[in-house]
């Protein structure tokens, strides 16, 4: 988990030019001290250095997130940091942030860290069923929604997930880390007994989970350690299934133009993918074959 630090720190040299050059610029002194204490909290989490690059905004932009902020506030906590970027004249500029838009109630939804994923694989493989194992594989290596867990097809090396986005139909490479754990998927179209499946797993693995938590709070876990490993965004956005509609605003035409090859987008993926190697590790898994369908 990304934290930052919020104790009394002592004032750096860049955030004491910030703070000069809005004071300097006839802005009031509250907003001076803020953005000084704004530039030492980014200072605190990706370390005091001449320049930033794009993965130190982003590594900072998901703290604030995990946080539980909100988009217009961590926007303008931007601005501190743009400002910093102009004094410290970084290389390339300000990077693009630009990512898909996240609604404020979605900020709001629990996710897992790595750390909570990787153990729940762990355990799971060691207490779970077959079936249980097959769902819990597919949703945590390709960030399934709760929707596209239960509905997989799967053949040829490959699963085809139906988005739920109309009548599209994604294919994308099984890795060799999850082959023996897919040949235990069996469909489920009964969206709520996906939730008890999620229920009924996390109580085997021991971790208790509040309300709110669900599938979707391991796809959420993906998509920021995904861009926390600097994984392009672009390639995020193919490789989760967000829809063209969605991303649209955010990419332009490129989100509908660029249709590089779904099976190369998947390697290059699977190659820095922060579960994948929990399941590859250990035993083959363990599997309770008397799980009954519904």
């Amino acid at each position: 988990m990304v934290r930052i630090h919020n104790g009394p720190l002592s004032i750096s040299s860049n955030a004491q030019l910030v703070y000069d050059d809005l004071i300097a610029r006839g802005r009031r002194v509250e907003t001076a001290r803020e953005w000084r204490s704004l530039v030492q909290r980014f200072e605190a989490c990706c370390g005091v250095k001449d320049s930033y690059d794009r993965a130190d905004v982003v590594r900072f932009v998901a703290g604030l997130r995990q946080e539980g902020m909100r988009q217009n506030s961590i926007n303008a906590r931007l601005k501190a940091l743009r400002l910093l970027c102009q004094i410290q004249n970084w290389h390339g500029g300000f990077p693009r942030v630009a990512m898909p838009r996240v609604k404020d109630s979605e900020v709001n939804r629990p996710f897992f860290t790595a750390d909570q994923v990787i153990h729940i694989i762990g355990r799971a493989k060691e207490v779970c069923t077959e079936r249980e194992l097959g769902f819990l594989a597919a949703a945590s290596v390709y960030g399934l929604r709760r929707e596209e867990i239960g509905t997989l097809e799967v053949c040829d090396g490959h699963v085809k997930v139906h988005t739920g986005k109309g009548d599209e139909v994604n294919s994308q490479i099984i890795p060799d880390g999850i082959k023996d754990y897919m040949k235990g998927y069996r469909t489920c179209k009964d969206v709520r007994y996906m939730t008890r499946v999620f229920q009924r797993i996390m109580g085997k693995v021991g971790l208790e989970v509040n309300r709110g938590y669900g599938w979707h709070s391991i796809r959420r876990a993906l998509a920021t350690e995904l861009l926390l490993r600097d994984v392009s965004v672009l390639n995020i956005v193919r490789f989760m299934r967000w829809s063209d509609a969605s991303v649209k605003s955010e990419f332009g035409m490129l989100a509908i133009y660029d249709r590089r090859e779904q099976d190369k987008i998947d390697r290059d993926t699977f190659g820095i993918h922060p579960f994948l190697s929990a399941w590859s590790s250990g035993e083959g898994c363990k599997a309770e074959r008397s799980v009954s369908v519904p």
